[in-house]
């Protein structure tokens, strides 16, 4: 590895020459061409290591989420690390937990680049929590990879895999519109971005089908309190409801309804449902059974190969149960994530891992839909469309295969 000590020792000669020992909020430590190419490697990257790290709710309503985004992290980067690590380098994850709590999110991902100096933020969660963090990595530089599932900012620090909220909701309409010929729909969502992003896909897609939003009923993070809201929902009959909160807080959306003796089709999508996990149906206990899901995976009960490598990893150094779509979501991130890592070589610097990434074209992980990045505006959302799943009672199956929202 003579070339890349050649680089560190140089890009050290550069920093002690421009009085540089630490980077700031606004400068990269690495300045690079305009081809991509690198004067130096970025923080968190030395010959043997690549540091990296993620924020998470490991507490909270979101902790069941939050758990399982951890355990596959944690699986992925064992598997890499005991198969060698990435071009020689292994891999170091640093965790925090933000409790799903806007301000710790955005204090954590802060800490990720200024104290643990990590080399990108790495599959954290919290649709609504994110975004606070932002302008912060735009000024720096540094990548946030895979976050779970904040709206596309259009910022090249930040790139998106799995389909957001909104073409998940719209996803949604359409089947209910096509499959369950419904004319009226109620939300029961969050007061917050995560809320805004499923009332803005209902405001586009049901006129395209003719369906009529009766109620949007909003409630506060982390709050268990749902009983008002959803008798507010029930006194409008819908056909169906749409649930744009977190996995607790559909649960008792089920287990209301149940208790009501109320009908009406309930349906989530990756992040309120859960599908191919338990996080919602396991606390919702019997009243999950009918409920339906938008999809933007693999099942982890599959018997597709890569399903089965992602168990024999979870098995290995996840350190939870394998049957967690959460785990199964970050697990497959990773993997795109160490493959453009891995096309970079030596030169490990945040201007290459741009330009390399929006070369990626058709990666194919075999657990989420092919992913293809490009330039911006647009080219960082790496996946699009999703499938309708219904719980069974006893698991999950596939309604539909992977679809685009009709335009």
């Amino acid at each position: 590895m003579t070339t890349r000590r050649t680089a560190l020792a140089a890009a050290a000669i550069l920093l002690a020459a421009a009085g540089c020992s630490s980077q700031s909020d606004d400068k990269p430590a690495v300045q690079a061409g305009g081809d991509g190419s690198c004067s130096g490697v970025s923080q968190g990257v030395t010959d043997t290591a690549l540091k990296v790290g993620t924020s998470l709710p490991l507490s909270g309503g979101a902790a069941t989420a939050g758990k399982g985004f951890e355990a596959g992290l944690k699986a992925a980067v064992a598997e890499v690390n005991s198969n060698g690590g990435i071009n020689g380098r292994k891999v170091d994850l640093v965790v925090l937990d933000d409790g799903f709590e806007a301000a710790r999110s955005v204090a954590n991902i802060r800490r990720l680049g200024e104290e643990e100096k990590v080399f990108a933020v790495l599959g954290p969660a919290g649709t609504a929590n994110l975004p606070g963090s932002f302008s912060y990595l735009e000024r720096k530089g540094m990548p946030m990879f895979a976050p779970v599932l904040p709206p596309d900012p259009d910022k090249g620090e930040v790139w998106l895999l799995g389909t957001g909220h909104k073409d998940q909701v719209r996803v949604i309409i359409d089947w209910l519109a096509k499959e369950k010929k419904v004319k009226t729909v109620a939300l029961l969502t969050q007061d917050n971005d995560l809320g805004k992003a499923f009332a803005e896909a209902v405001d586009e897609q049901a006129p395209k089908h003719d369906v009529k939003l009766v109620a949007n009923e909003k409630l506060e993070p982390n709050s268990t309190d749902v009983d008002s809201a959803i008798l507010k929902l029930k006194a409008k009959n819908p056909d169906a409801v749409i649930s744009g909160t977190d996995n607790a807080q559909t649960a008792l959306l089920l287990k209301e309804a149940r208790d009501l003796k109320w009908s009406t089709l309930i349906v989530g999508n990756s992040s309120s449902g859960g599908p191919g996990s338990p996080s919602t149906v396991g606390p919702a206990g019997p009243a999950a059974e009918g409920f339906i899901s938008s999809a933007i995976l693999e099942f982890p009960t599959s018997d597709a190969p890569e399903v089965q490598k992602y168990r024999e990893a979870m098995k290995a150094g996840g350190g939870a149960e394998a049957d967690n779509s959460f785990a199964l979501q970050n697990y497959a991130s990773a993997q795109v994530f160490f493959e453009i890592v891995k096309r970079l070589g030596d030169d490990v610097c945040w201007a290459k891992f741009r330009a390399e990434g929006e070369k990626l074209s058709d990666f194919k992980t075999g657990l989420i839909p092919p992913v293809t990045f490009g330039a911006l505006p647009g080219g960082h959302s790496g996946t699009k469309g999703a499938r309708i799943a219904q719980y069974t009672g006893k698991e999950w199956k596939a309604l539909t295969e992977f679809v685009e929202p009709q335009d």
